[in-house]
């Protein structure tokens, strides 16, 4: 548990700013992409260059690492947890999670529909559905955020903490990374699905908070 009142005040400081500036850009991104703003030109010579780096073996690579994240790969990752949770007896922490997995996947899915932005045509899987924001981005923040919020205070040792930090930090990155060089996304749409990401749990944890310490 938090160790004092002030403490606590601060930590709730820090989570408000970021829940706010994650929320700031995803809205700057959403700005850009509806009024056709000059982000949109960056997410076109990204995607015009990003078939200079495919190749077929890296390609199967990359396949398989963003089917990690897809709805079959997220739902095993999600029952697995779901389990060892229960195995704990940690009701609460089972709860948060399930909250920000099936919000999240709603709040992503909502603003698809409303914005209808088109996948890039250069695309090199059948990816259907459209584009912004990125689902994969979104989830794999949420996964891996709620996971980070979850588990952070079962950590004693700071090389333990420092590499559940290093883990929630890499694998939206690298879910990202595999986004792009498929070509089933536009950079924006990355962007705006990791910011939107960090402001939903941030958001949930101000609202329900969950144990930060020790």
């Amino acid at each position: 548990m938090l160790h004092t009142v002030e403490e606590n005040r601060q930590y709730r400081k820090t989570l408000l700013l970021i829940t706010l500036v994650s929320l700031a850009l995803f809205l700057f991104f959403l700005y850009e992409v509806l009024t056709q703003g000059s982000l949109l030109d960056l997410d076109a010579w990204i995607s015009e260059h990003v078939p200079q780096m495919q190749s077929q073996t890296l390609t199967e690579w990359i396949v398989r690492i963003t089917n990690m994240n897809g709805v079959v790969g997220s739902a095993i990752i999600s029952l697995l947890l779901s389990a060892y949770l229960l195995y704990k007896k940690s009701h609460k922490a089972l709860l948060f999670y399930w909250i920000a997995y099936l919000g999240g996947s709603a709040l992503f899915t909502g603003i698809k529909y409303a914005v209808e932005r088109t996948r890039p045509l250069l695309k090199i899987i059948n990816e259907q559905g459209l584009s912004f924001p990125s689902g994969h981005s979104t989830m794999s923040m949420v996964m891996a955020l709620s996971l980070y919020f979850i588990f952070i205070s079962k950590l004693e040792r700071k090389g333990a903490r420092y590499l559940l930090l290093a883990i929630t930090v890499f694998w939206p990155i690298l879910i990202v990374f595999t986004r792009i060089y498929l070509n089933v996304h536009w950079f924006s749409d990355t962007l705006a699905g990791l910011s939107l990401g960090v402001f939903w749990v941030t958001l949930l944890v101000l609202l329900f908070p969950l144990e930060t310490k020790k």
